[in-house]
């Protein structure tokens, strides 16, 4: 089993590849130019793709709607097959709405917020055109990803979508009417985080578990025991403040910890007391720390090649990262 994470900047792009060739891929990165103009290693999900010649996906899993998360997918659903779209919200009034703008003056990222929910809406038309077959999870649901994954889905918990779905209703009943609809995805765009999936993916003795923008605020419901065999964290909200907790991470027998943040570390996102406070938690076997934009983080990382993905290769329960630049691969084709 291989788990890449693709550079596709501040963003979330994780791509899973058995060696039966089931493919699955957790959520798409941004479709933002300015996330990628210039830089030589972050790269757009679905180029990463095309590049590993990924043209069917058997599974892909949507976390929430955010620009970061939701949009570099269209893409992806214009070039490659997809036999199952998995995501966390009712169908129905997403395929009954329309395209929503904010006003002019919205704070900045509701536009971003919003042209994703519009992406995402976009997305599921297409799938309901391609004849993808689409699956609404929720806690205490497991998904069986091929022969050598599972998933259980541990988060959202049911109320926040229950809200989060009144508001997206009341948008587009209000479409047409600009300080309404403004209102309303300034508040879907405040309540998304929460609204996000955390995964738990097991898959030859390793728990991966995957965040999102899930914090663990909420997941003060959750049972401890779904917590103490992670091997493998991808952390919540790009590695944020609000991304650590001691009472469920103290105890993990972590030998990784992944950040998708970029590498100017916006939003305070890397933060270093995160790591700080992981190493003296997980003293004196801390785990190692993996960053997806980064080439040098004293002291928790370097990699000054740079990258753009990495992959970790999981074999008999040993994971092996692997730093992947597609540009050598097109050269040695």
């Amino acid at each position: 089993m291989q788990i890449t994470i693709i550079n596709v900047g501040y963003g979330d792009a994780i791509l899973f590849q058995s060696s039966g060739g089931f493919t699955a891929l957790l959520d798409g990165g941004s479709a933002l130019e300015s996330e990628f103009s210039g830089d030589p290693y972050r790269i757009r999900a679905a180029d990463y793709l095309r590049r590993e010649n990924v043209t069917k996906l058997d599974a892909v899993l949507i976390s929430h709607i955010h620009e970061d998360h939701v949009c570099g997918l269209e893409p992806i659903f214009e070039m490659c097959s997809v036999k199952q779209l998995y995501v966390p919200y009712p169908v129905e009034p997403f395929l009954q709405g329309c395209e929503l703008r904010p006003a002019p003056d919205a704070f900045r990222s509701v536009p971003l917020y919003t042209n994703a929910l519009n992406a995402y809406r976009r997305i599921l038309l297409r799938a309901m055109k391609a004849g993808t077959a689409v699956t609404v999870v929720g806690p205490g649901d497991t998904l069986r990803l091929g022969p050598e994954l599972n998933a259980k889905v541990l988060a959202p918990k049911a109320q926040n979508i229950r809200e989060y779905m009144e508001l997206v209703e009341q948008a587009y009943a209000s479409a047409g009417q600009e300080s309404a609809v403004t209102e309303l995805l300034t508040k879907l765009d405040a309540m998304s985080n929460r609204t996000s999936t955390l995964l738990r993916f097991e898959t030859a003795k390793i728990v991966f578990l995957s965040a999102a923008d899930s914090c663990p605020r909420e997941w003060d419901e959750l049972p401890s025991s779904l917590f103490k065999d992670g091997n493998v964290l991808k952390l919540p909200h790009h590695g944020q403040i609000d991304s650590i907790s001691e009472q469920f991470m103290k105890d993990m027998p972590l030998e990784y910890v992944i950040t998708t943040a970029s590498s100017d570390r916006r939003y305070n996102s890397a933060n270093a007391e995160v790591y700080k406070r992981l190493t003296q938690w997980r003293a004196p076997h801390p785990p190692k720390f993996l960053f997806s934009d980064e080439r040098s983080y004293p002291p928790y990382f370097s990699q000054p090649d740079g990258f753009q993905a990495i992959t970790l290769e999981i074999d008999s329960g040993v994971i092996t990262p692997k730093f992947i630049k597609t540009n050598e691969k097109e050269n040695e084709r």
